[in-house]
């Protein structure tokens, strides 16, 4: 687990001191993608090559769960004369992403670039559950035993995606940009995507 957290540091580190050192285009605007990230989104951009760093973070859901005092045995995945039952409670994300940026071709209207890197997401869904017994008399239905407190636990999902593949930046006005990618992507599932876009609109600084 620190392995992970040191590696969404050190690109955050690495773009942070090219950044630094660099004097060409500069951008901020909202990135959404899988090898790129979602979120946050800073680009600096020299003449034949550029560097892209995404950060964004995301929460759904409520803990403020509430339980039927009645479960049929068609809500329970398992039949059984004692059975756990499960509800989702709030759901975060942290996602962070880096990618490289090589120049193909340019106009005053468009740009046809390459990129190549990938996003580290992090996200922890906590999960709530309570205790219910079967009803001798109706056989088929459960009711809630309220000697038992309910439990939780928090499921842990880390995703990392790579990818690489063409994209074009359009320019809408003097300081906005809006920019879409086809990468092909490689997955911590072992998939291999292609075809689902990458968009960007950025602020343009000069």
């Amino acid at each position: 687990m620190k392995s992970r957290y040191l590696l969404i540091l050190i690109m955050a580190l690495l773009c942070t001191g090219l950044l630094a050192q660099y004097r060409g285009s500069r951008s901020l605007g909202i990135q959404f993608g899988t090898s790129s990230g979602s979120g946050y989104v800073m680009r600096w951009i020299g003449e034949t090559h550029g560097l892209q760093a995404t950060l964004g973070a995301s929460t759904s859901g409520d803990n403020d769960v509430k339980f039927p005092e009645n479960l049929w045995e068609e809500d329970v995945e398992t039949a059984a004369q004692s059975v756990n039952y499960e509800r989702k409670g709030r759901k975060t994300s942290l996602t962070a992403g880096l990618n490289y940026i090589h120049i193909l071709d340019e106009s005053a209207k468009t740009r046809f670039f390459i990129a190549l890197g990938g996003s580290y997401k992090i996200a922890r869904e906590k999960i709530f559950a309570r205790r219910y017994n079967r009803i001798t008399s109706t056989y088929y239905e459960y009711e809630l035993d309220y000697t038992v407190p309910m439990s939780e636990e928090i499921h842990k999902k880390d995703v990392w995606t790579v990818g690489a593949g063409p994209g074009f930046e359009f320019v809408l006005d003097r300081h906005f940009r809006f920019t879409i990618d086809l990468p092909i992507t490689y997955n911590s599932d072992e998939e291999i995507v292609m075809y689902i876009p990458q968009v960007g609109l950025h602020y343009y600084f000069r």
